[in-house]
């Protein structure tokens, strides 16, 4: 198995394309302390389809959660766990969270917690995103019907953000810690996006590793 692994300088890294984009934040307005919701339609073309999360947060943390996809025709909620409420979650980096698959872009400073979260301000489940300089994510595959439209939702809670409006890359020159300016949610349809650092199944060593990396980023983060 695969460790994690943390450059002594990140890199400022745009997400890795995959599939059919079908939403970038990127020039809407950030909203912070408040959750947001998000949505957008793509048509299936084969009988299954991936959706993929690409999220970023340079200077504080943003909660992901309520994720849904939809036939517009009618029809449940195709994603499983999709308020990260299922029993077996743990928040700790790397551990994963049911039903849902992860990975960490190669660079980025800061590991994943994923699962069920105390702190969530809806007092329920989320993706916790910590990433630094770089973007992580999540994807889910599930049934479809080709040709039928999907409507994909979310909603998100920024903890803080430096700039007004959501933005793909920091532009501010930082790009080794957590001042960057960086903060920007894209979503995939069609395929999933391979994991270019460990998924669920890291090591305990490499995790080790990852955990006092974090422990830095996260002091920095917040103080």
């Amino acid at each position: 198995m695969v460790g994690l692994t943390y450059p002594a300088a990140a890199q400022n890294l745009g997400p890795p394309p995959s599939g059919l984009e079908i939403l970038d934040l990127a020039g809407q307005p950030i909203v912070v302390g408040a959750y947001a919701t998000y949505s957008a339609d793509f048509v299936a073309t084969s009988t299954e389809s991936d959706v993929t999360f690409a999220i970023r947060q340079d200077p504080a943390f943003v909660y992901f959660t309520s994720a849904s996809v939809v036939d517009t025709g009618g029809g449940p909620n195709l994603f499983q766990n999709g308020n990260f409420n299922a029993a077996g979650a743990t928040p700790s980096p790397g551990a994963g969270v049911p039903d849902w698959n992860y990975w960490i872009e190669a660079g980025n400073l800061f590991p994943q917690y994923l699962g069920f979260q105390t702190t969530d301000p809806l007092g329920g489940g989320a993706f916790y995103d910590g990433s630094t300089q770089a973007y992580d994510g999540i994807d889910q595959s599930f049934p479809t019907t080709v040709g039928d439209t999907y409507d994909v939702s979310f909603a998100v809670w920024n903890t803080g953000a430096n700039v007004d409006d959501y933005q793909d890359l920091s532009n501010n020159g930082d790009t080794t810690d957590t001042g960057g300016n960086g903060i920007d949610i894209v979503v995939y349809a069609g395929n999933a996006i391979a994991p270019t650092s460990a998924p669920d199944g890291a090591s305990t060593l490499g995790l080790l590793g990852a955990v006092a990396a974090s422990l830095a980023a996260l002091r920095r983060k917040l103080s």
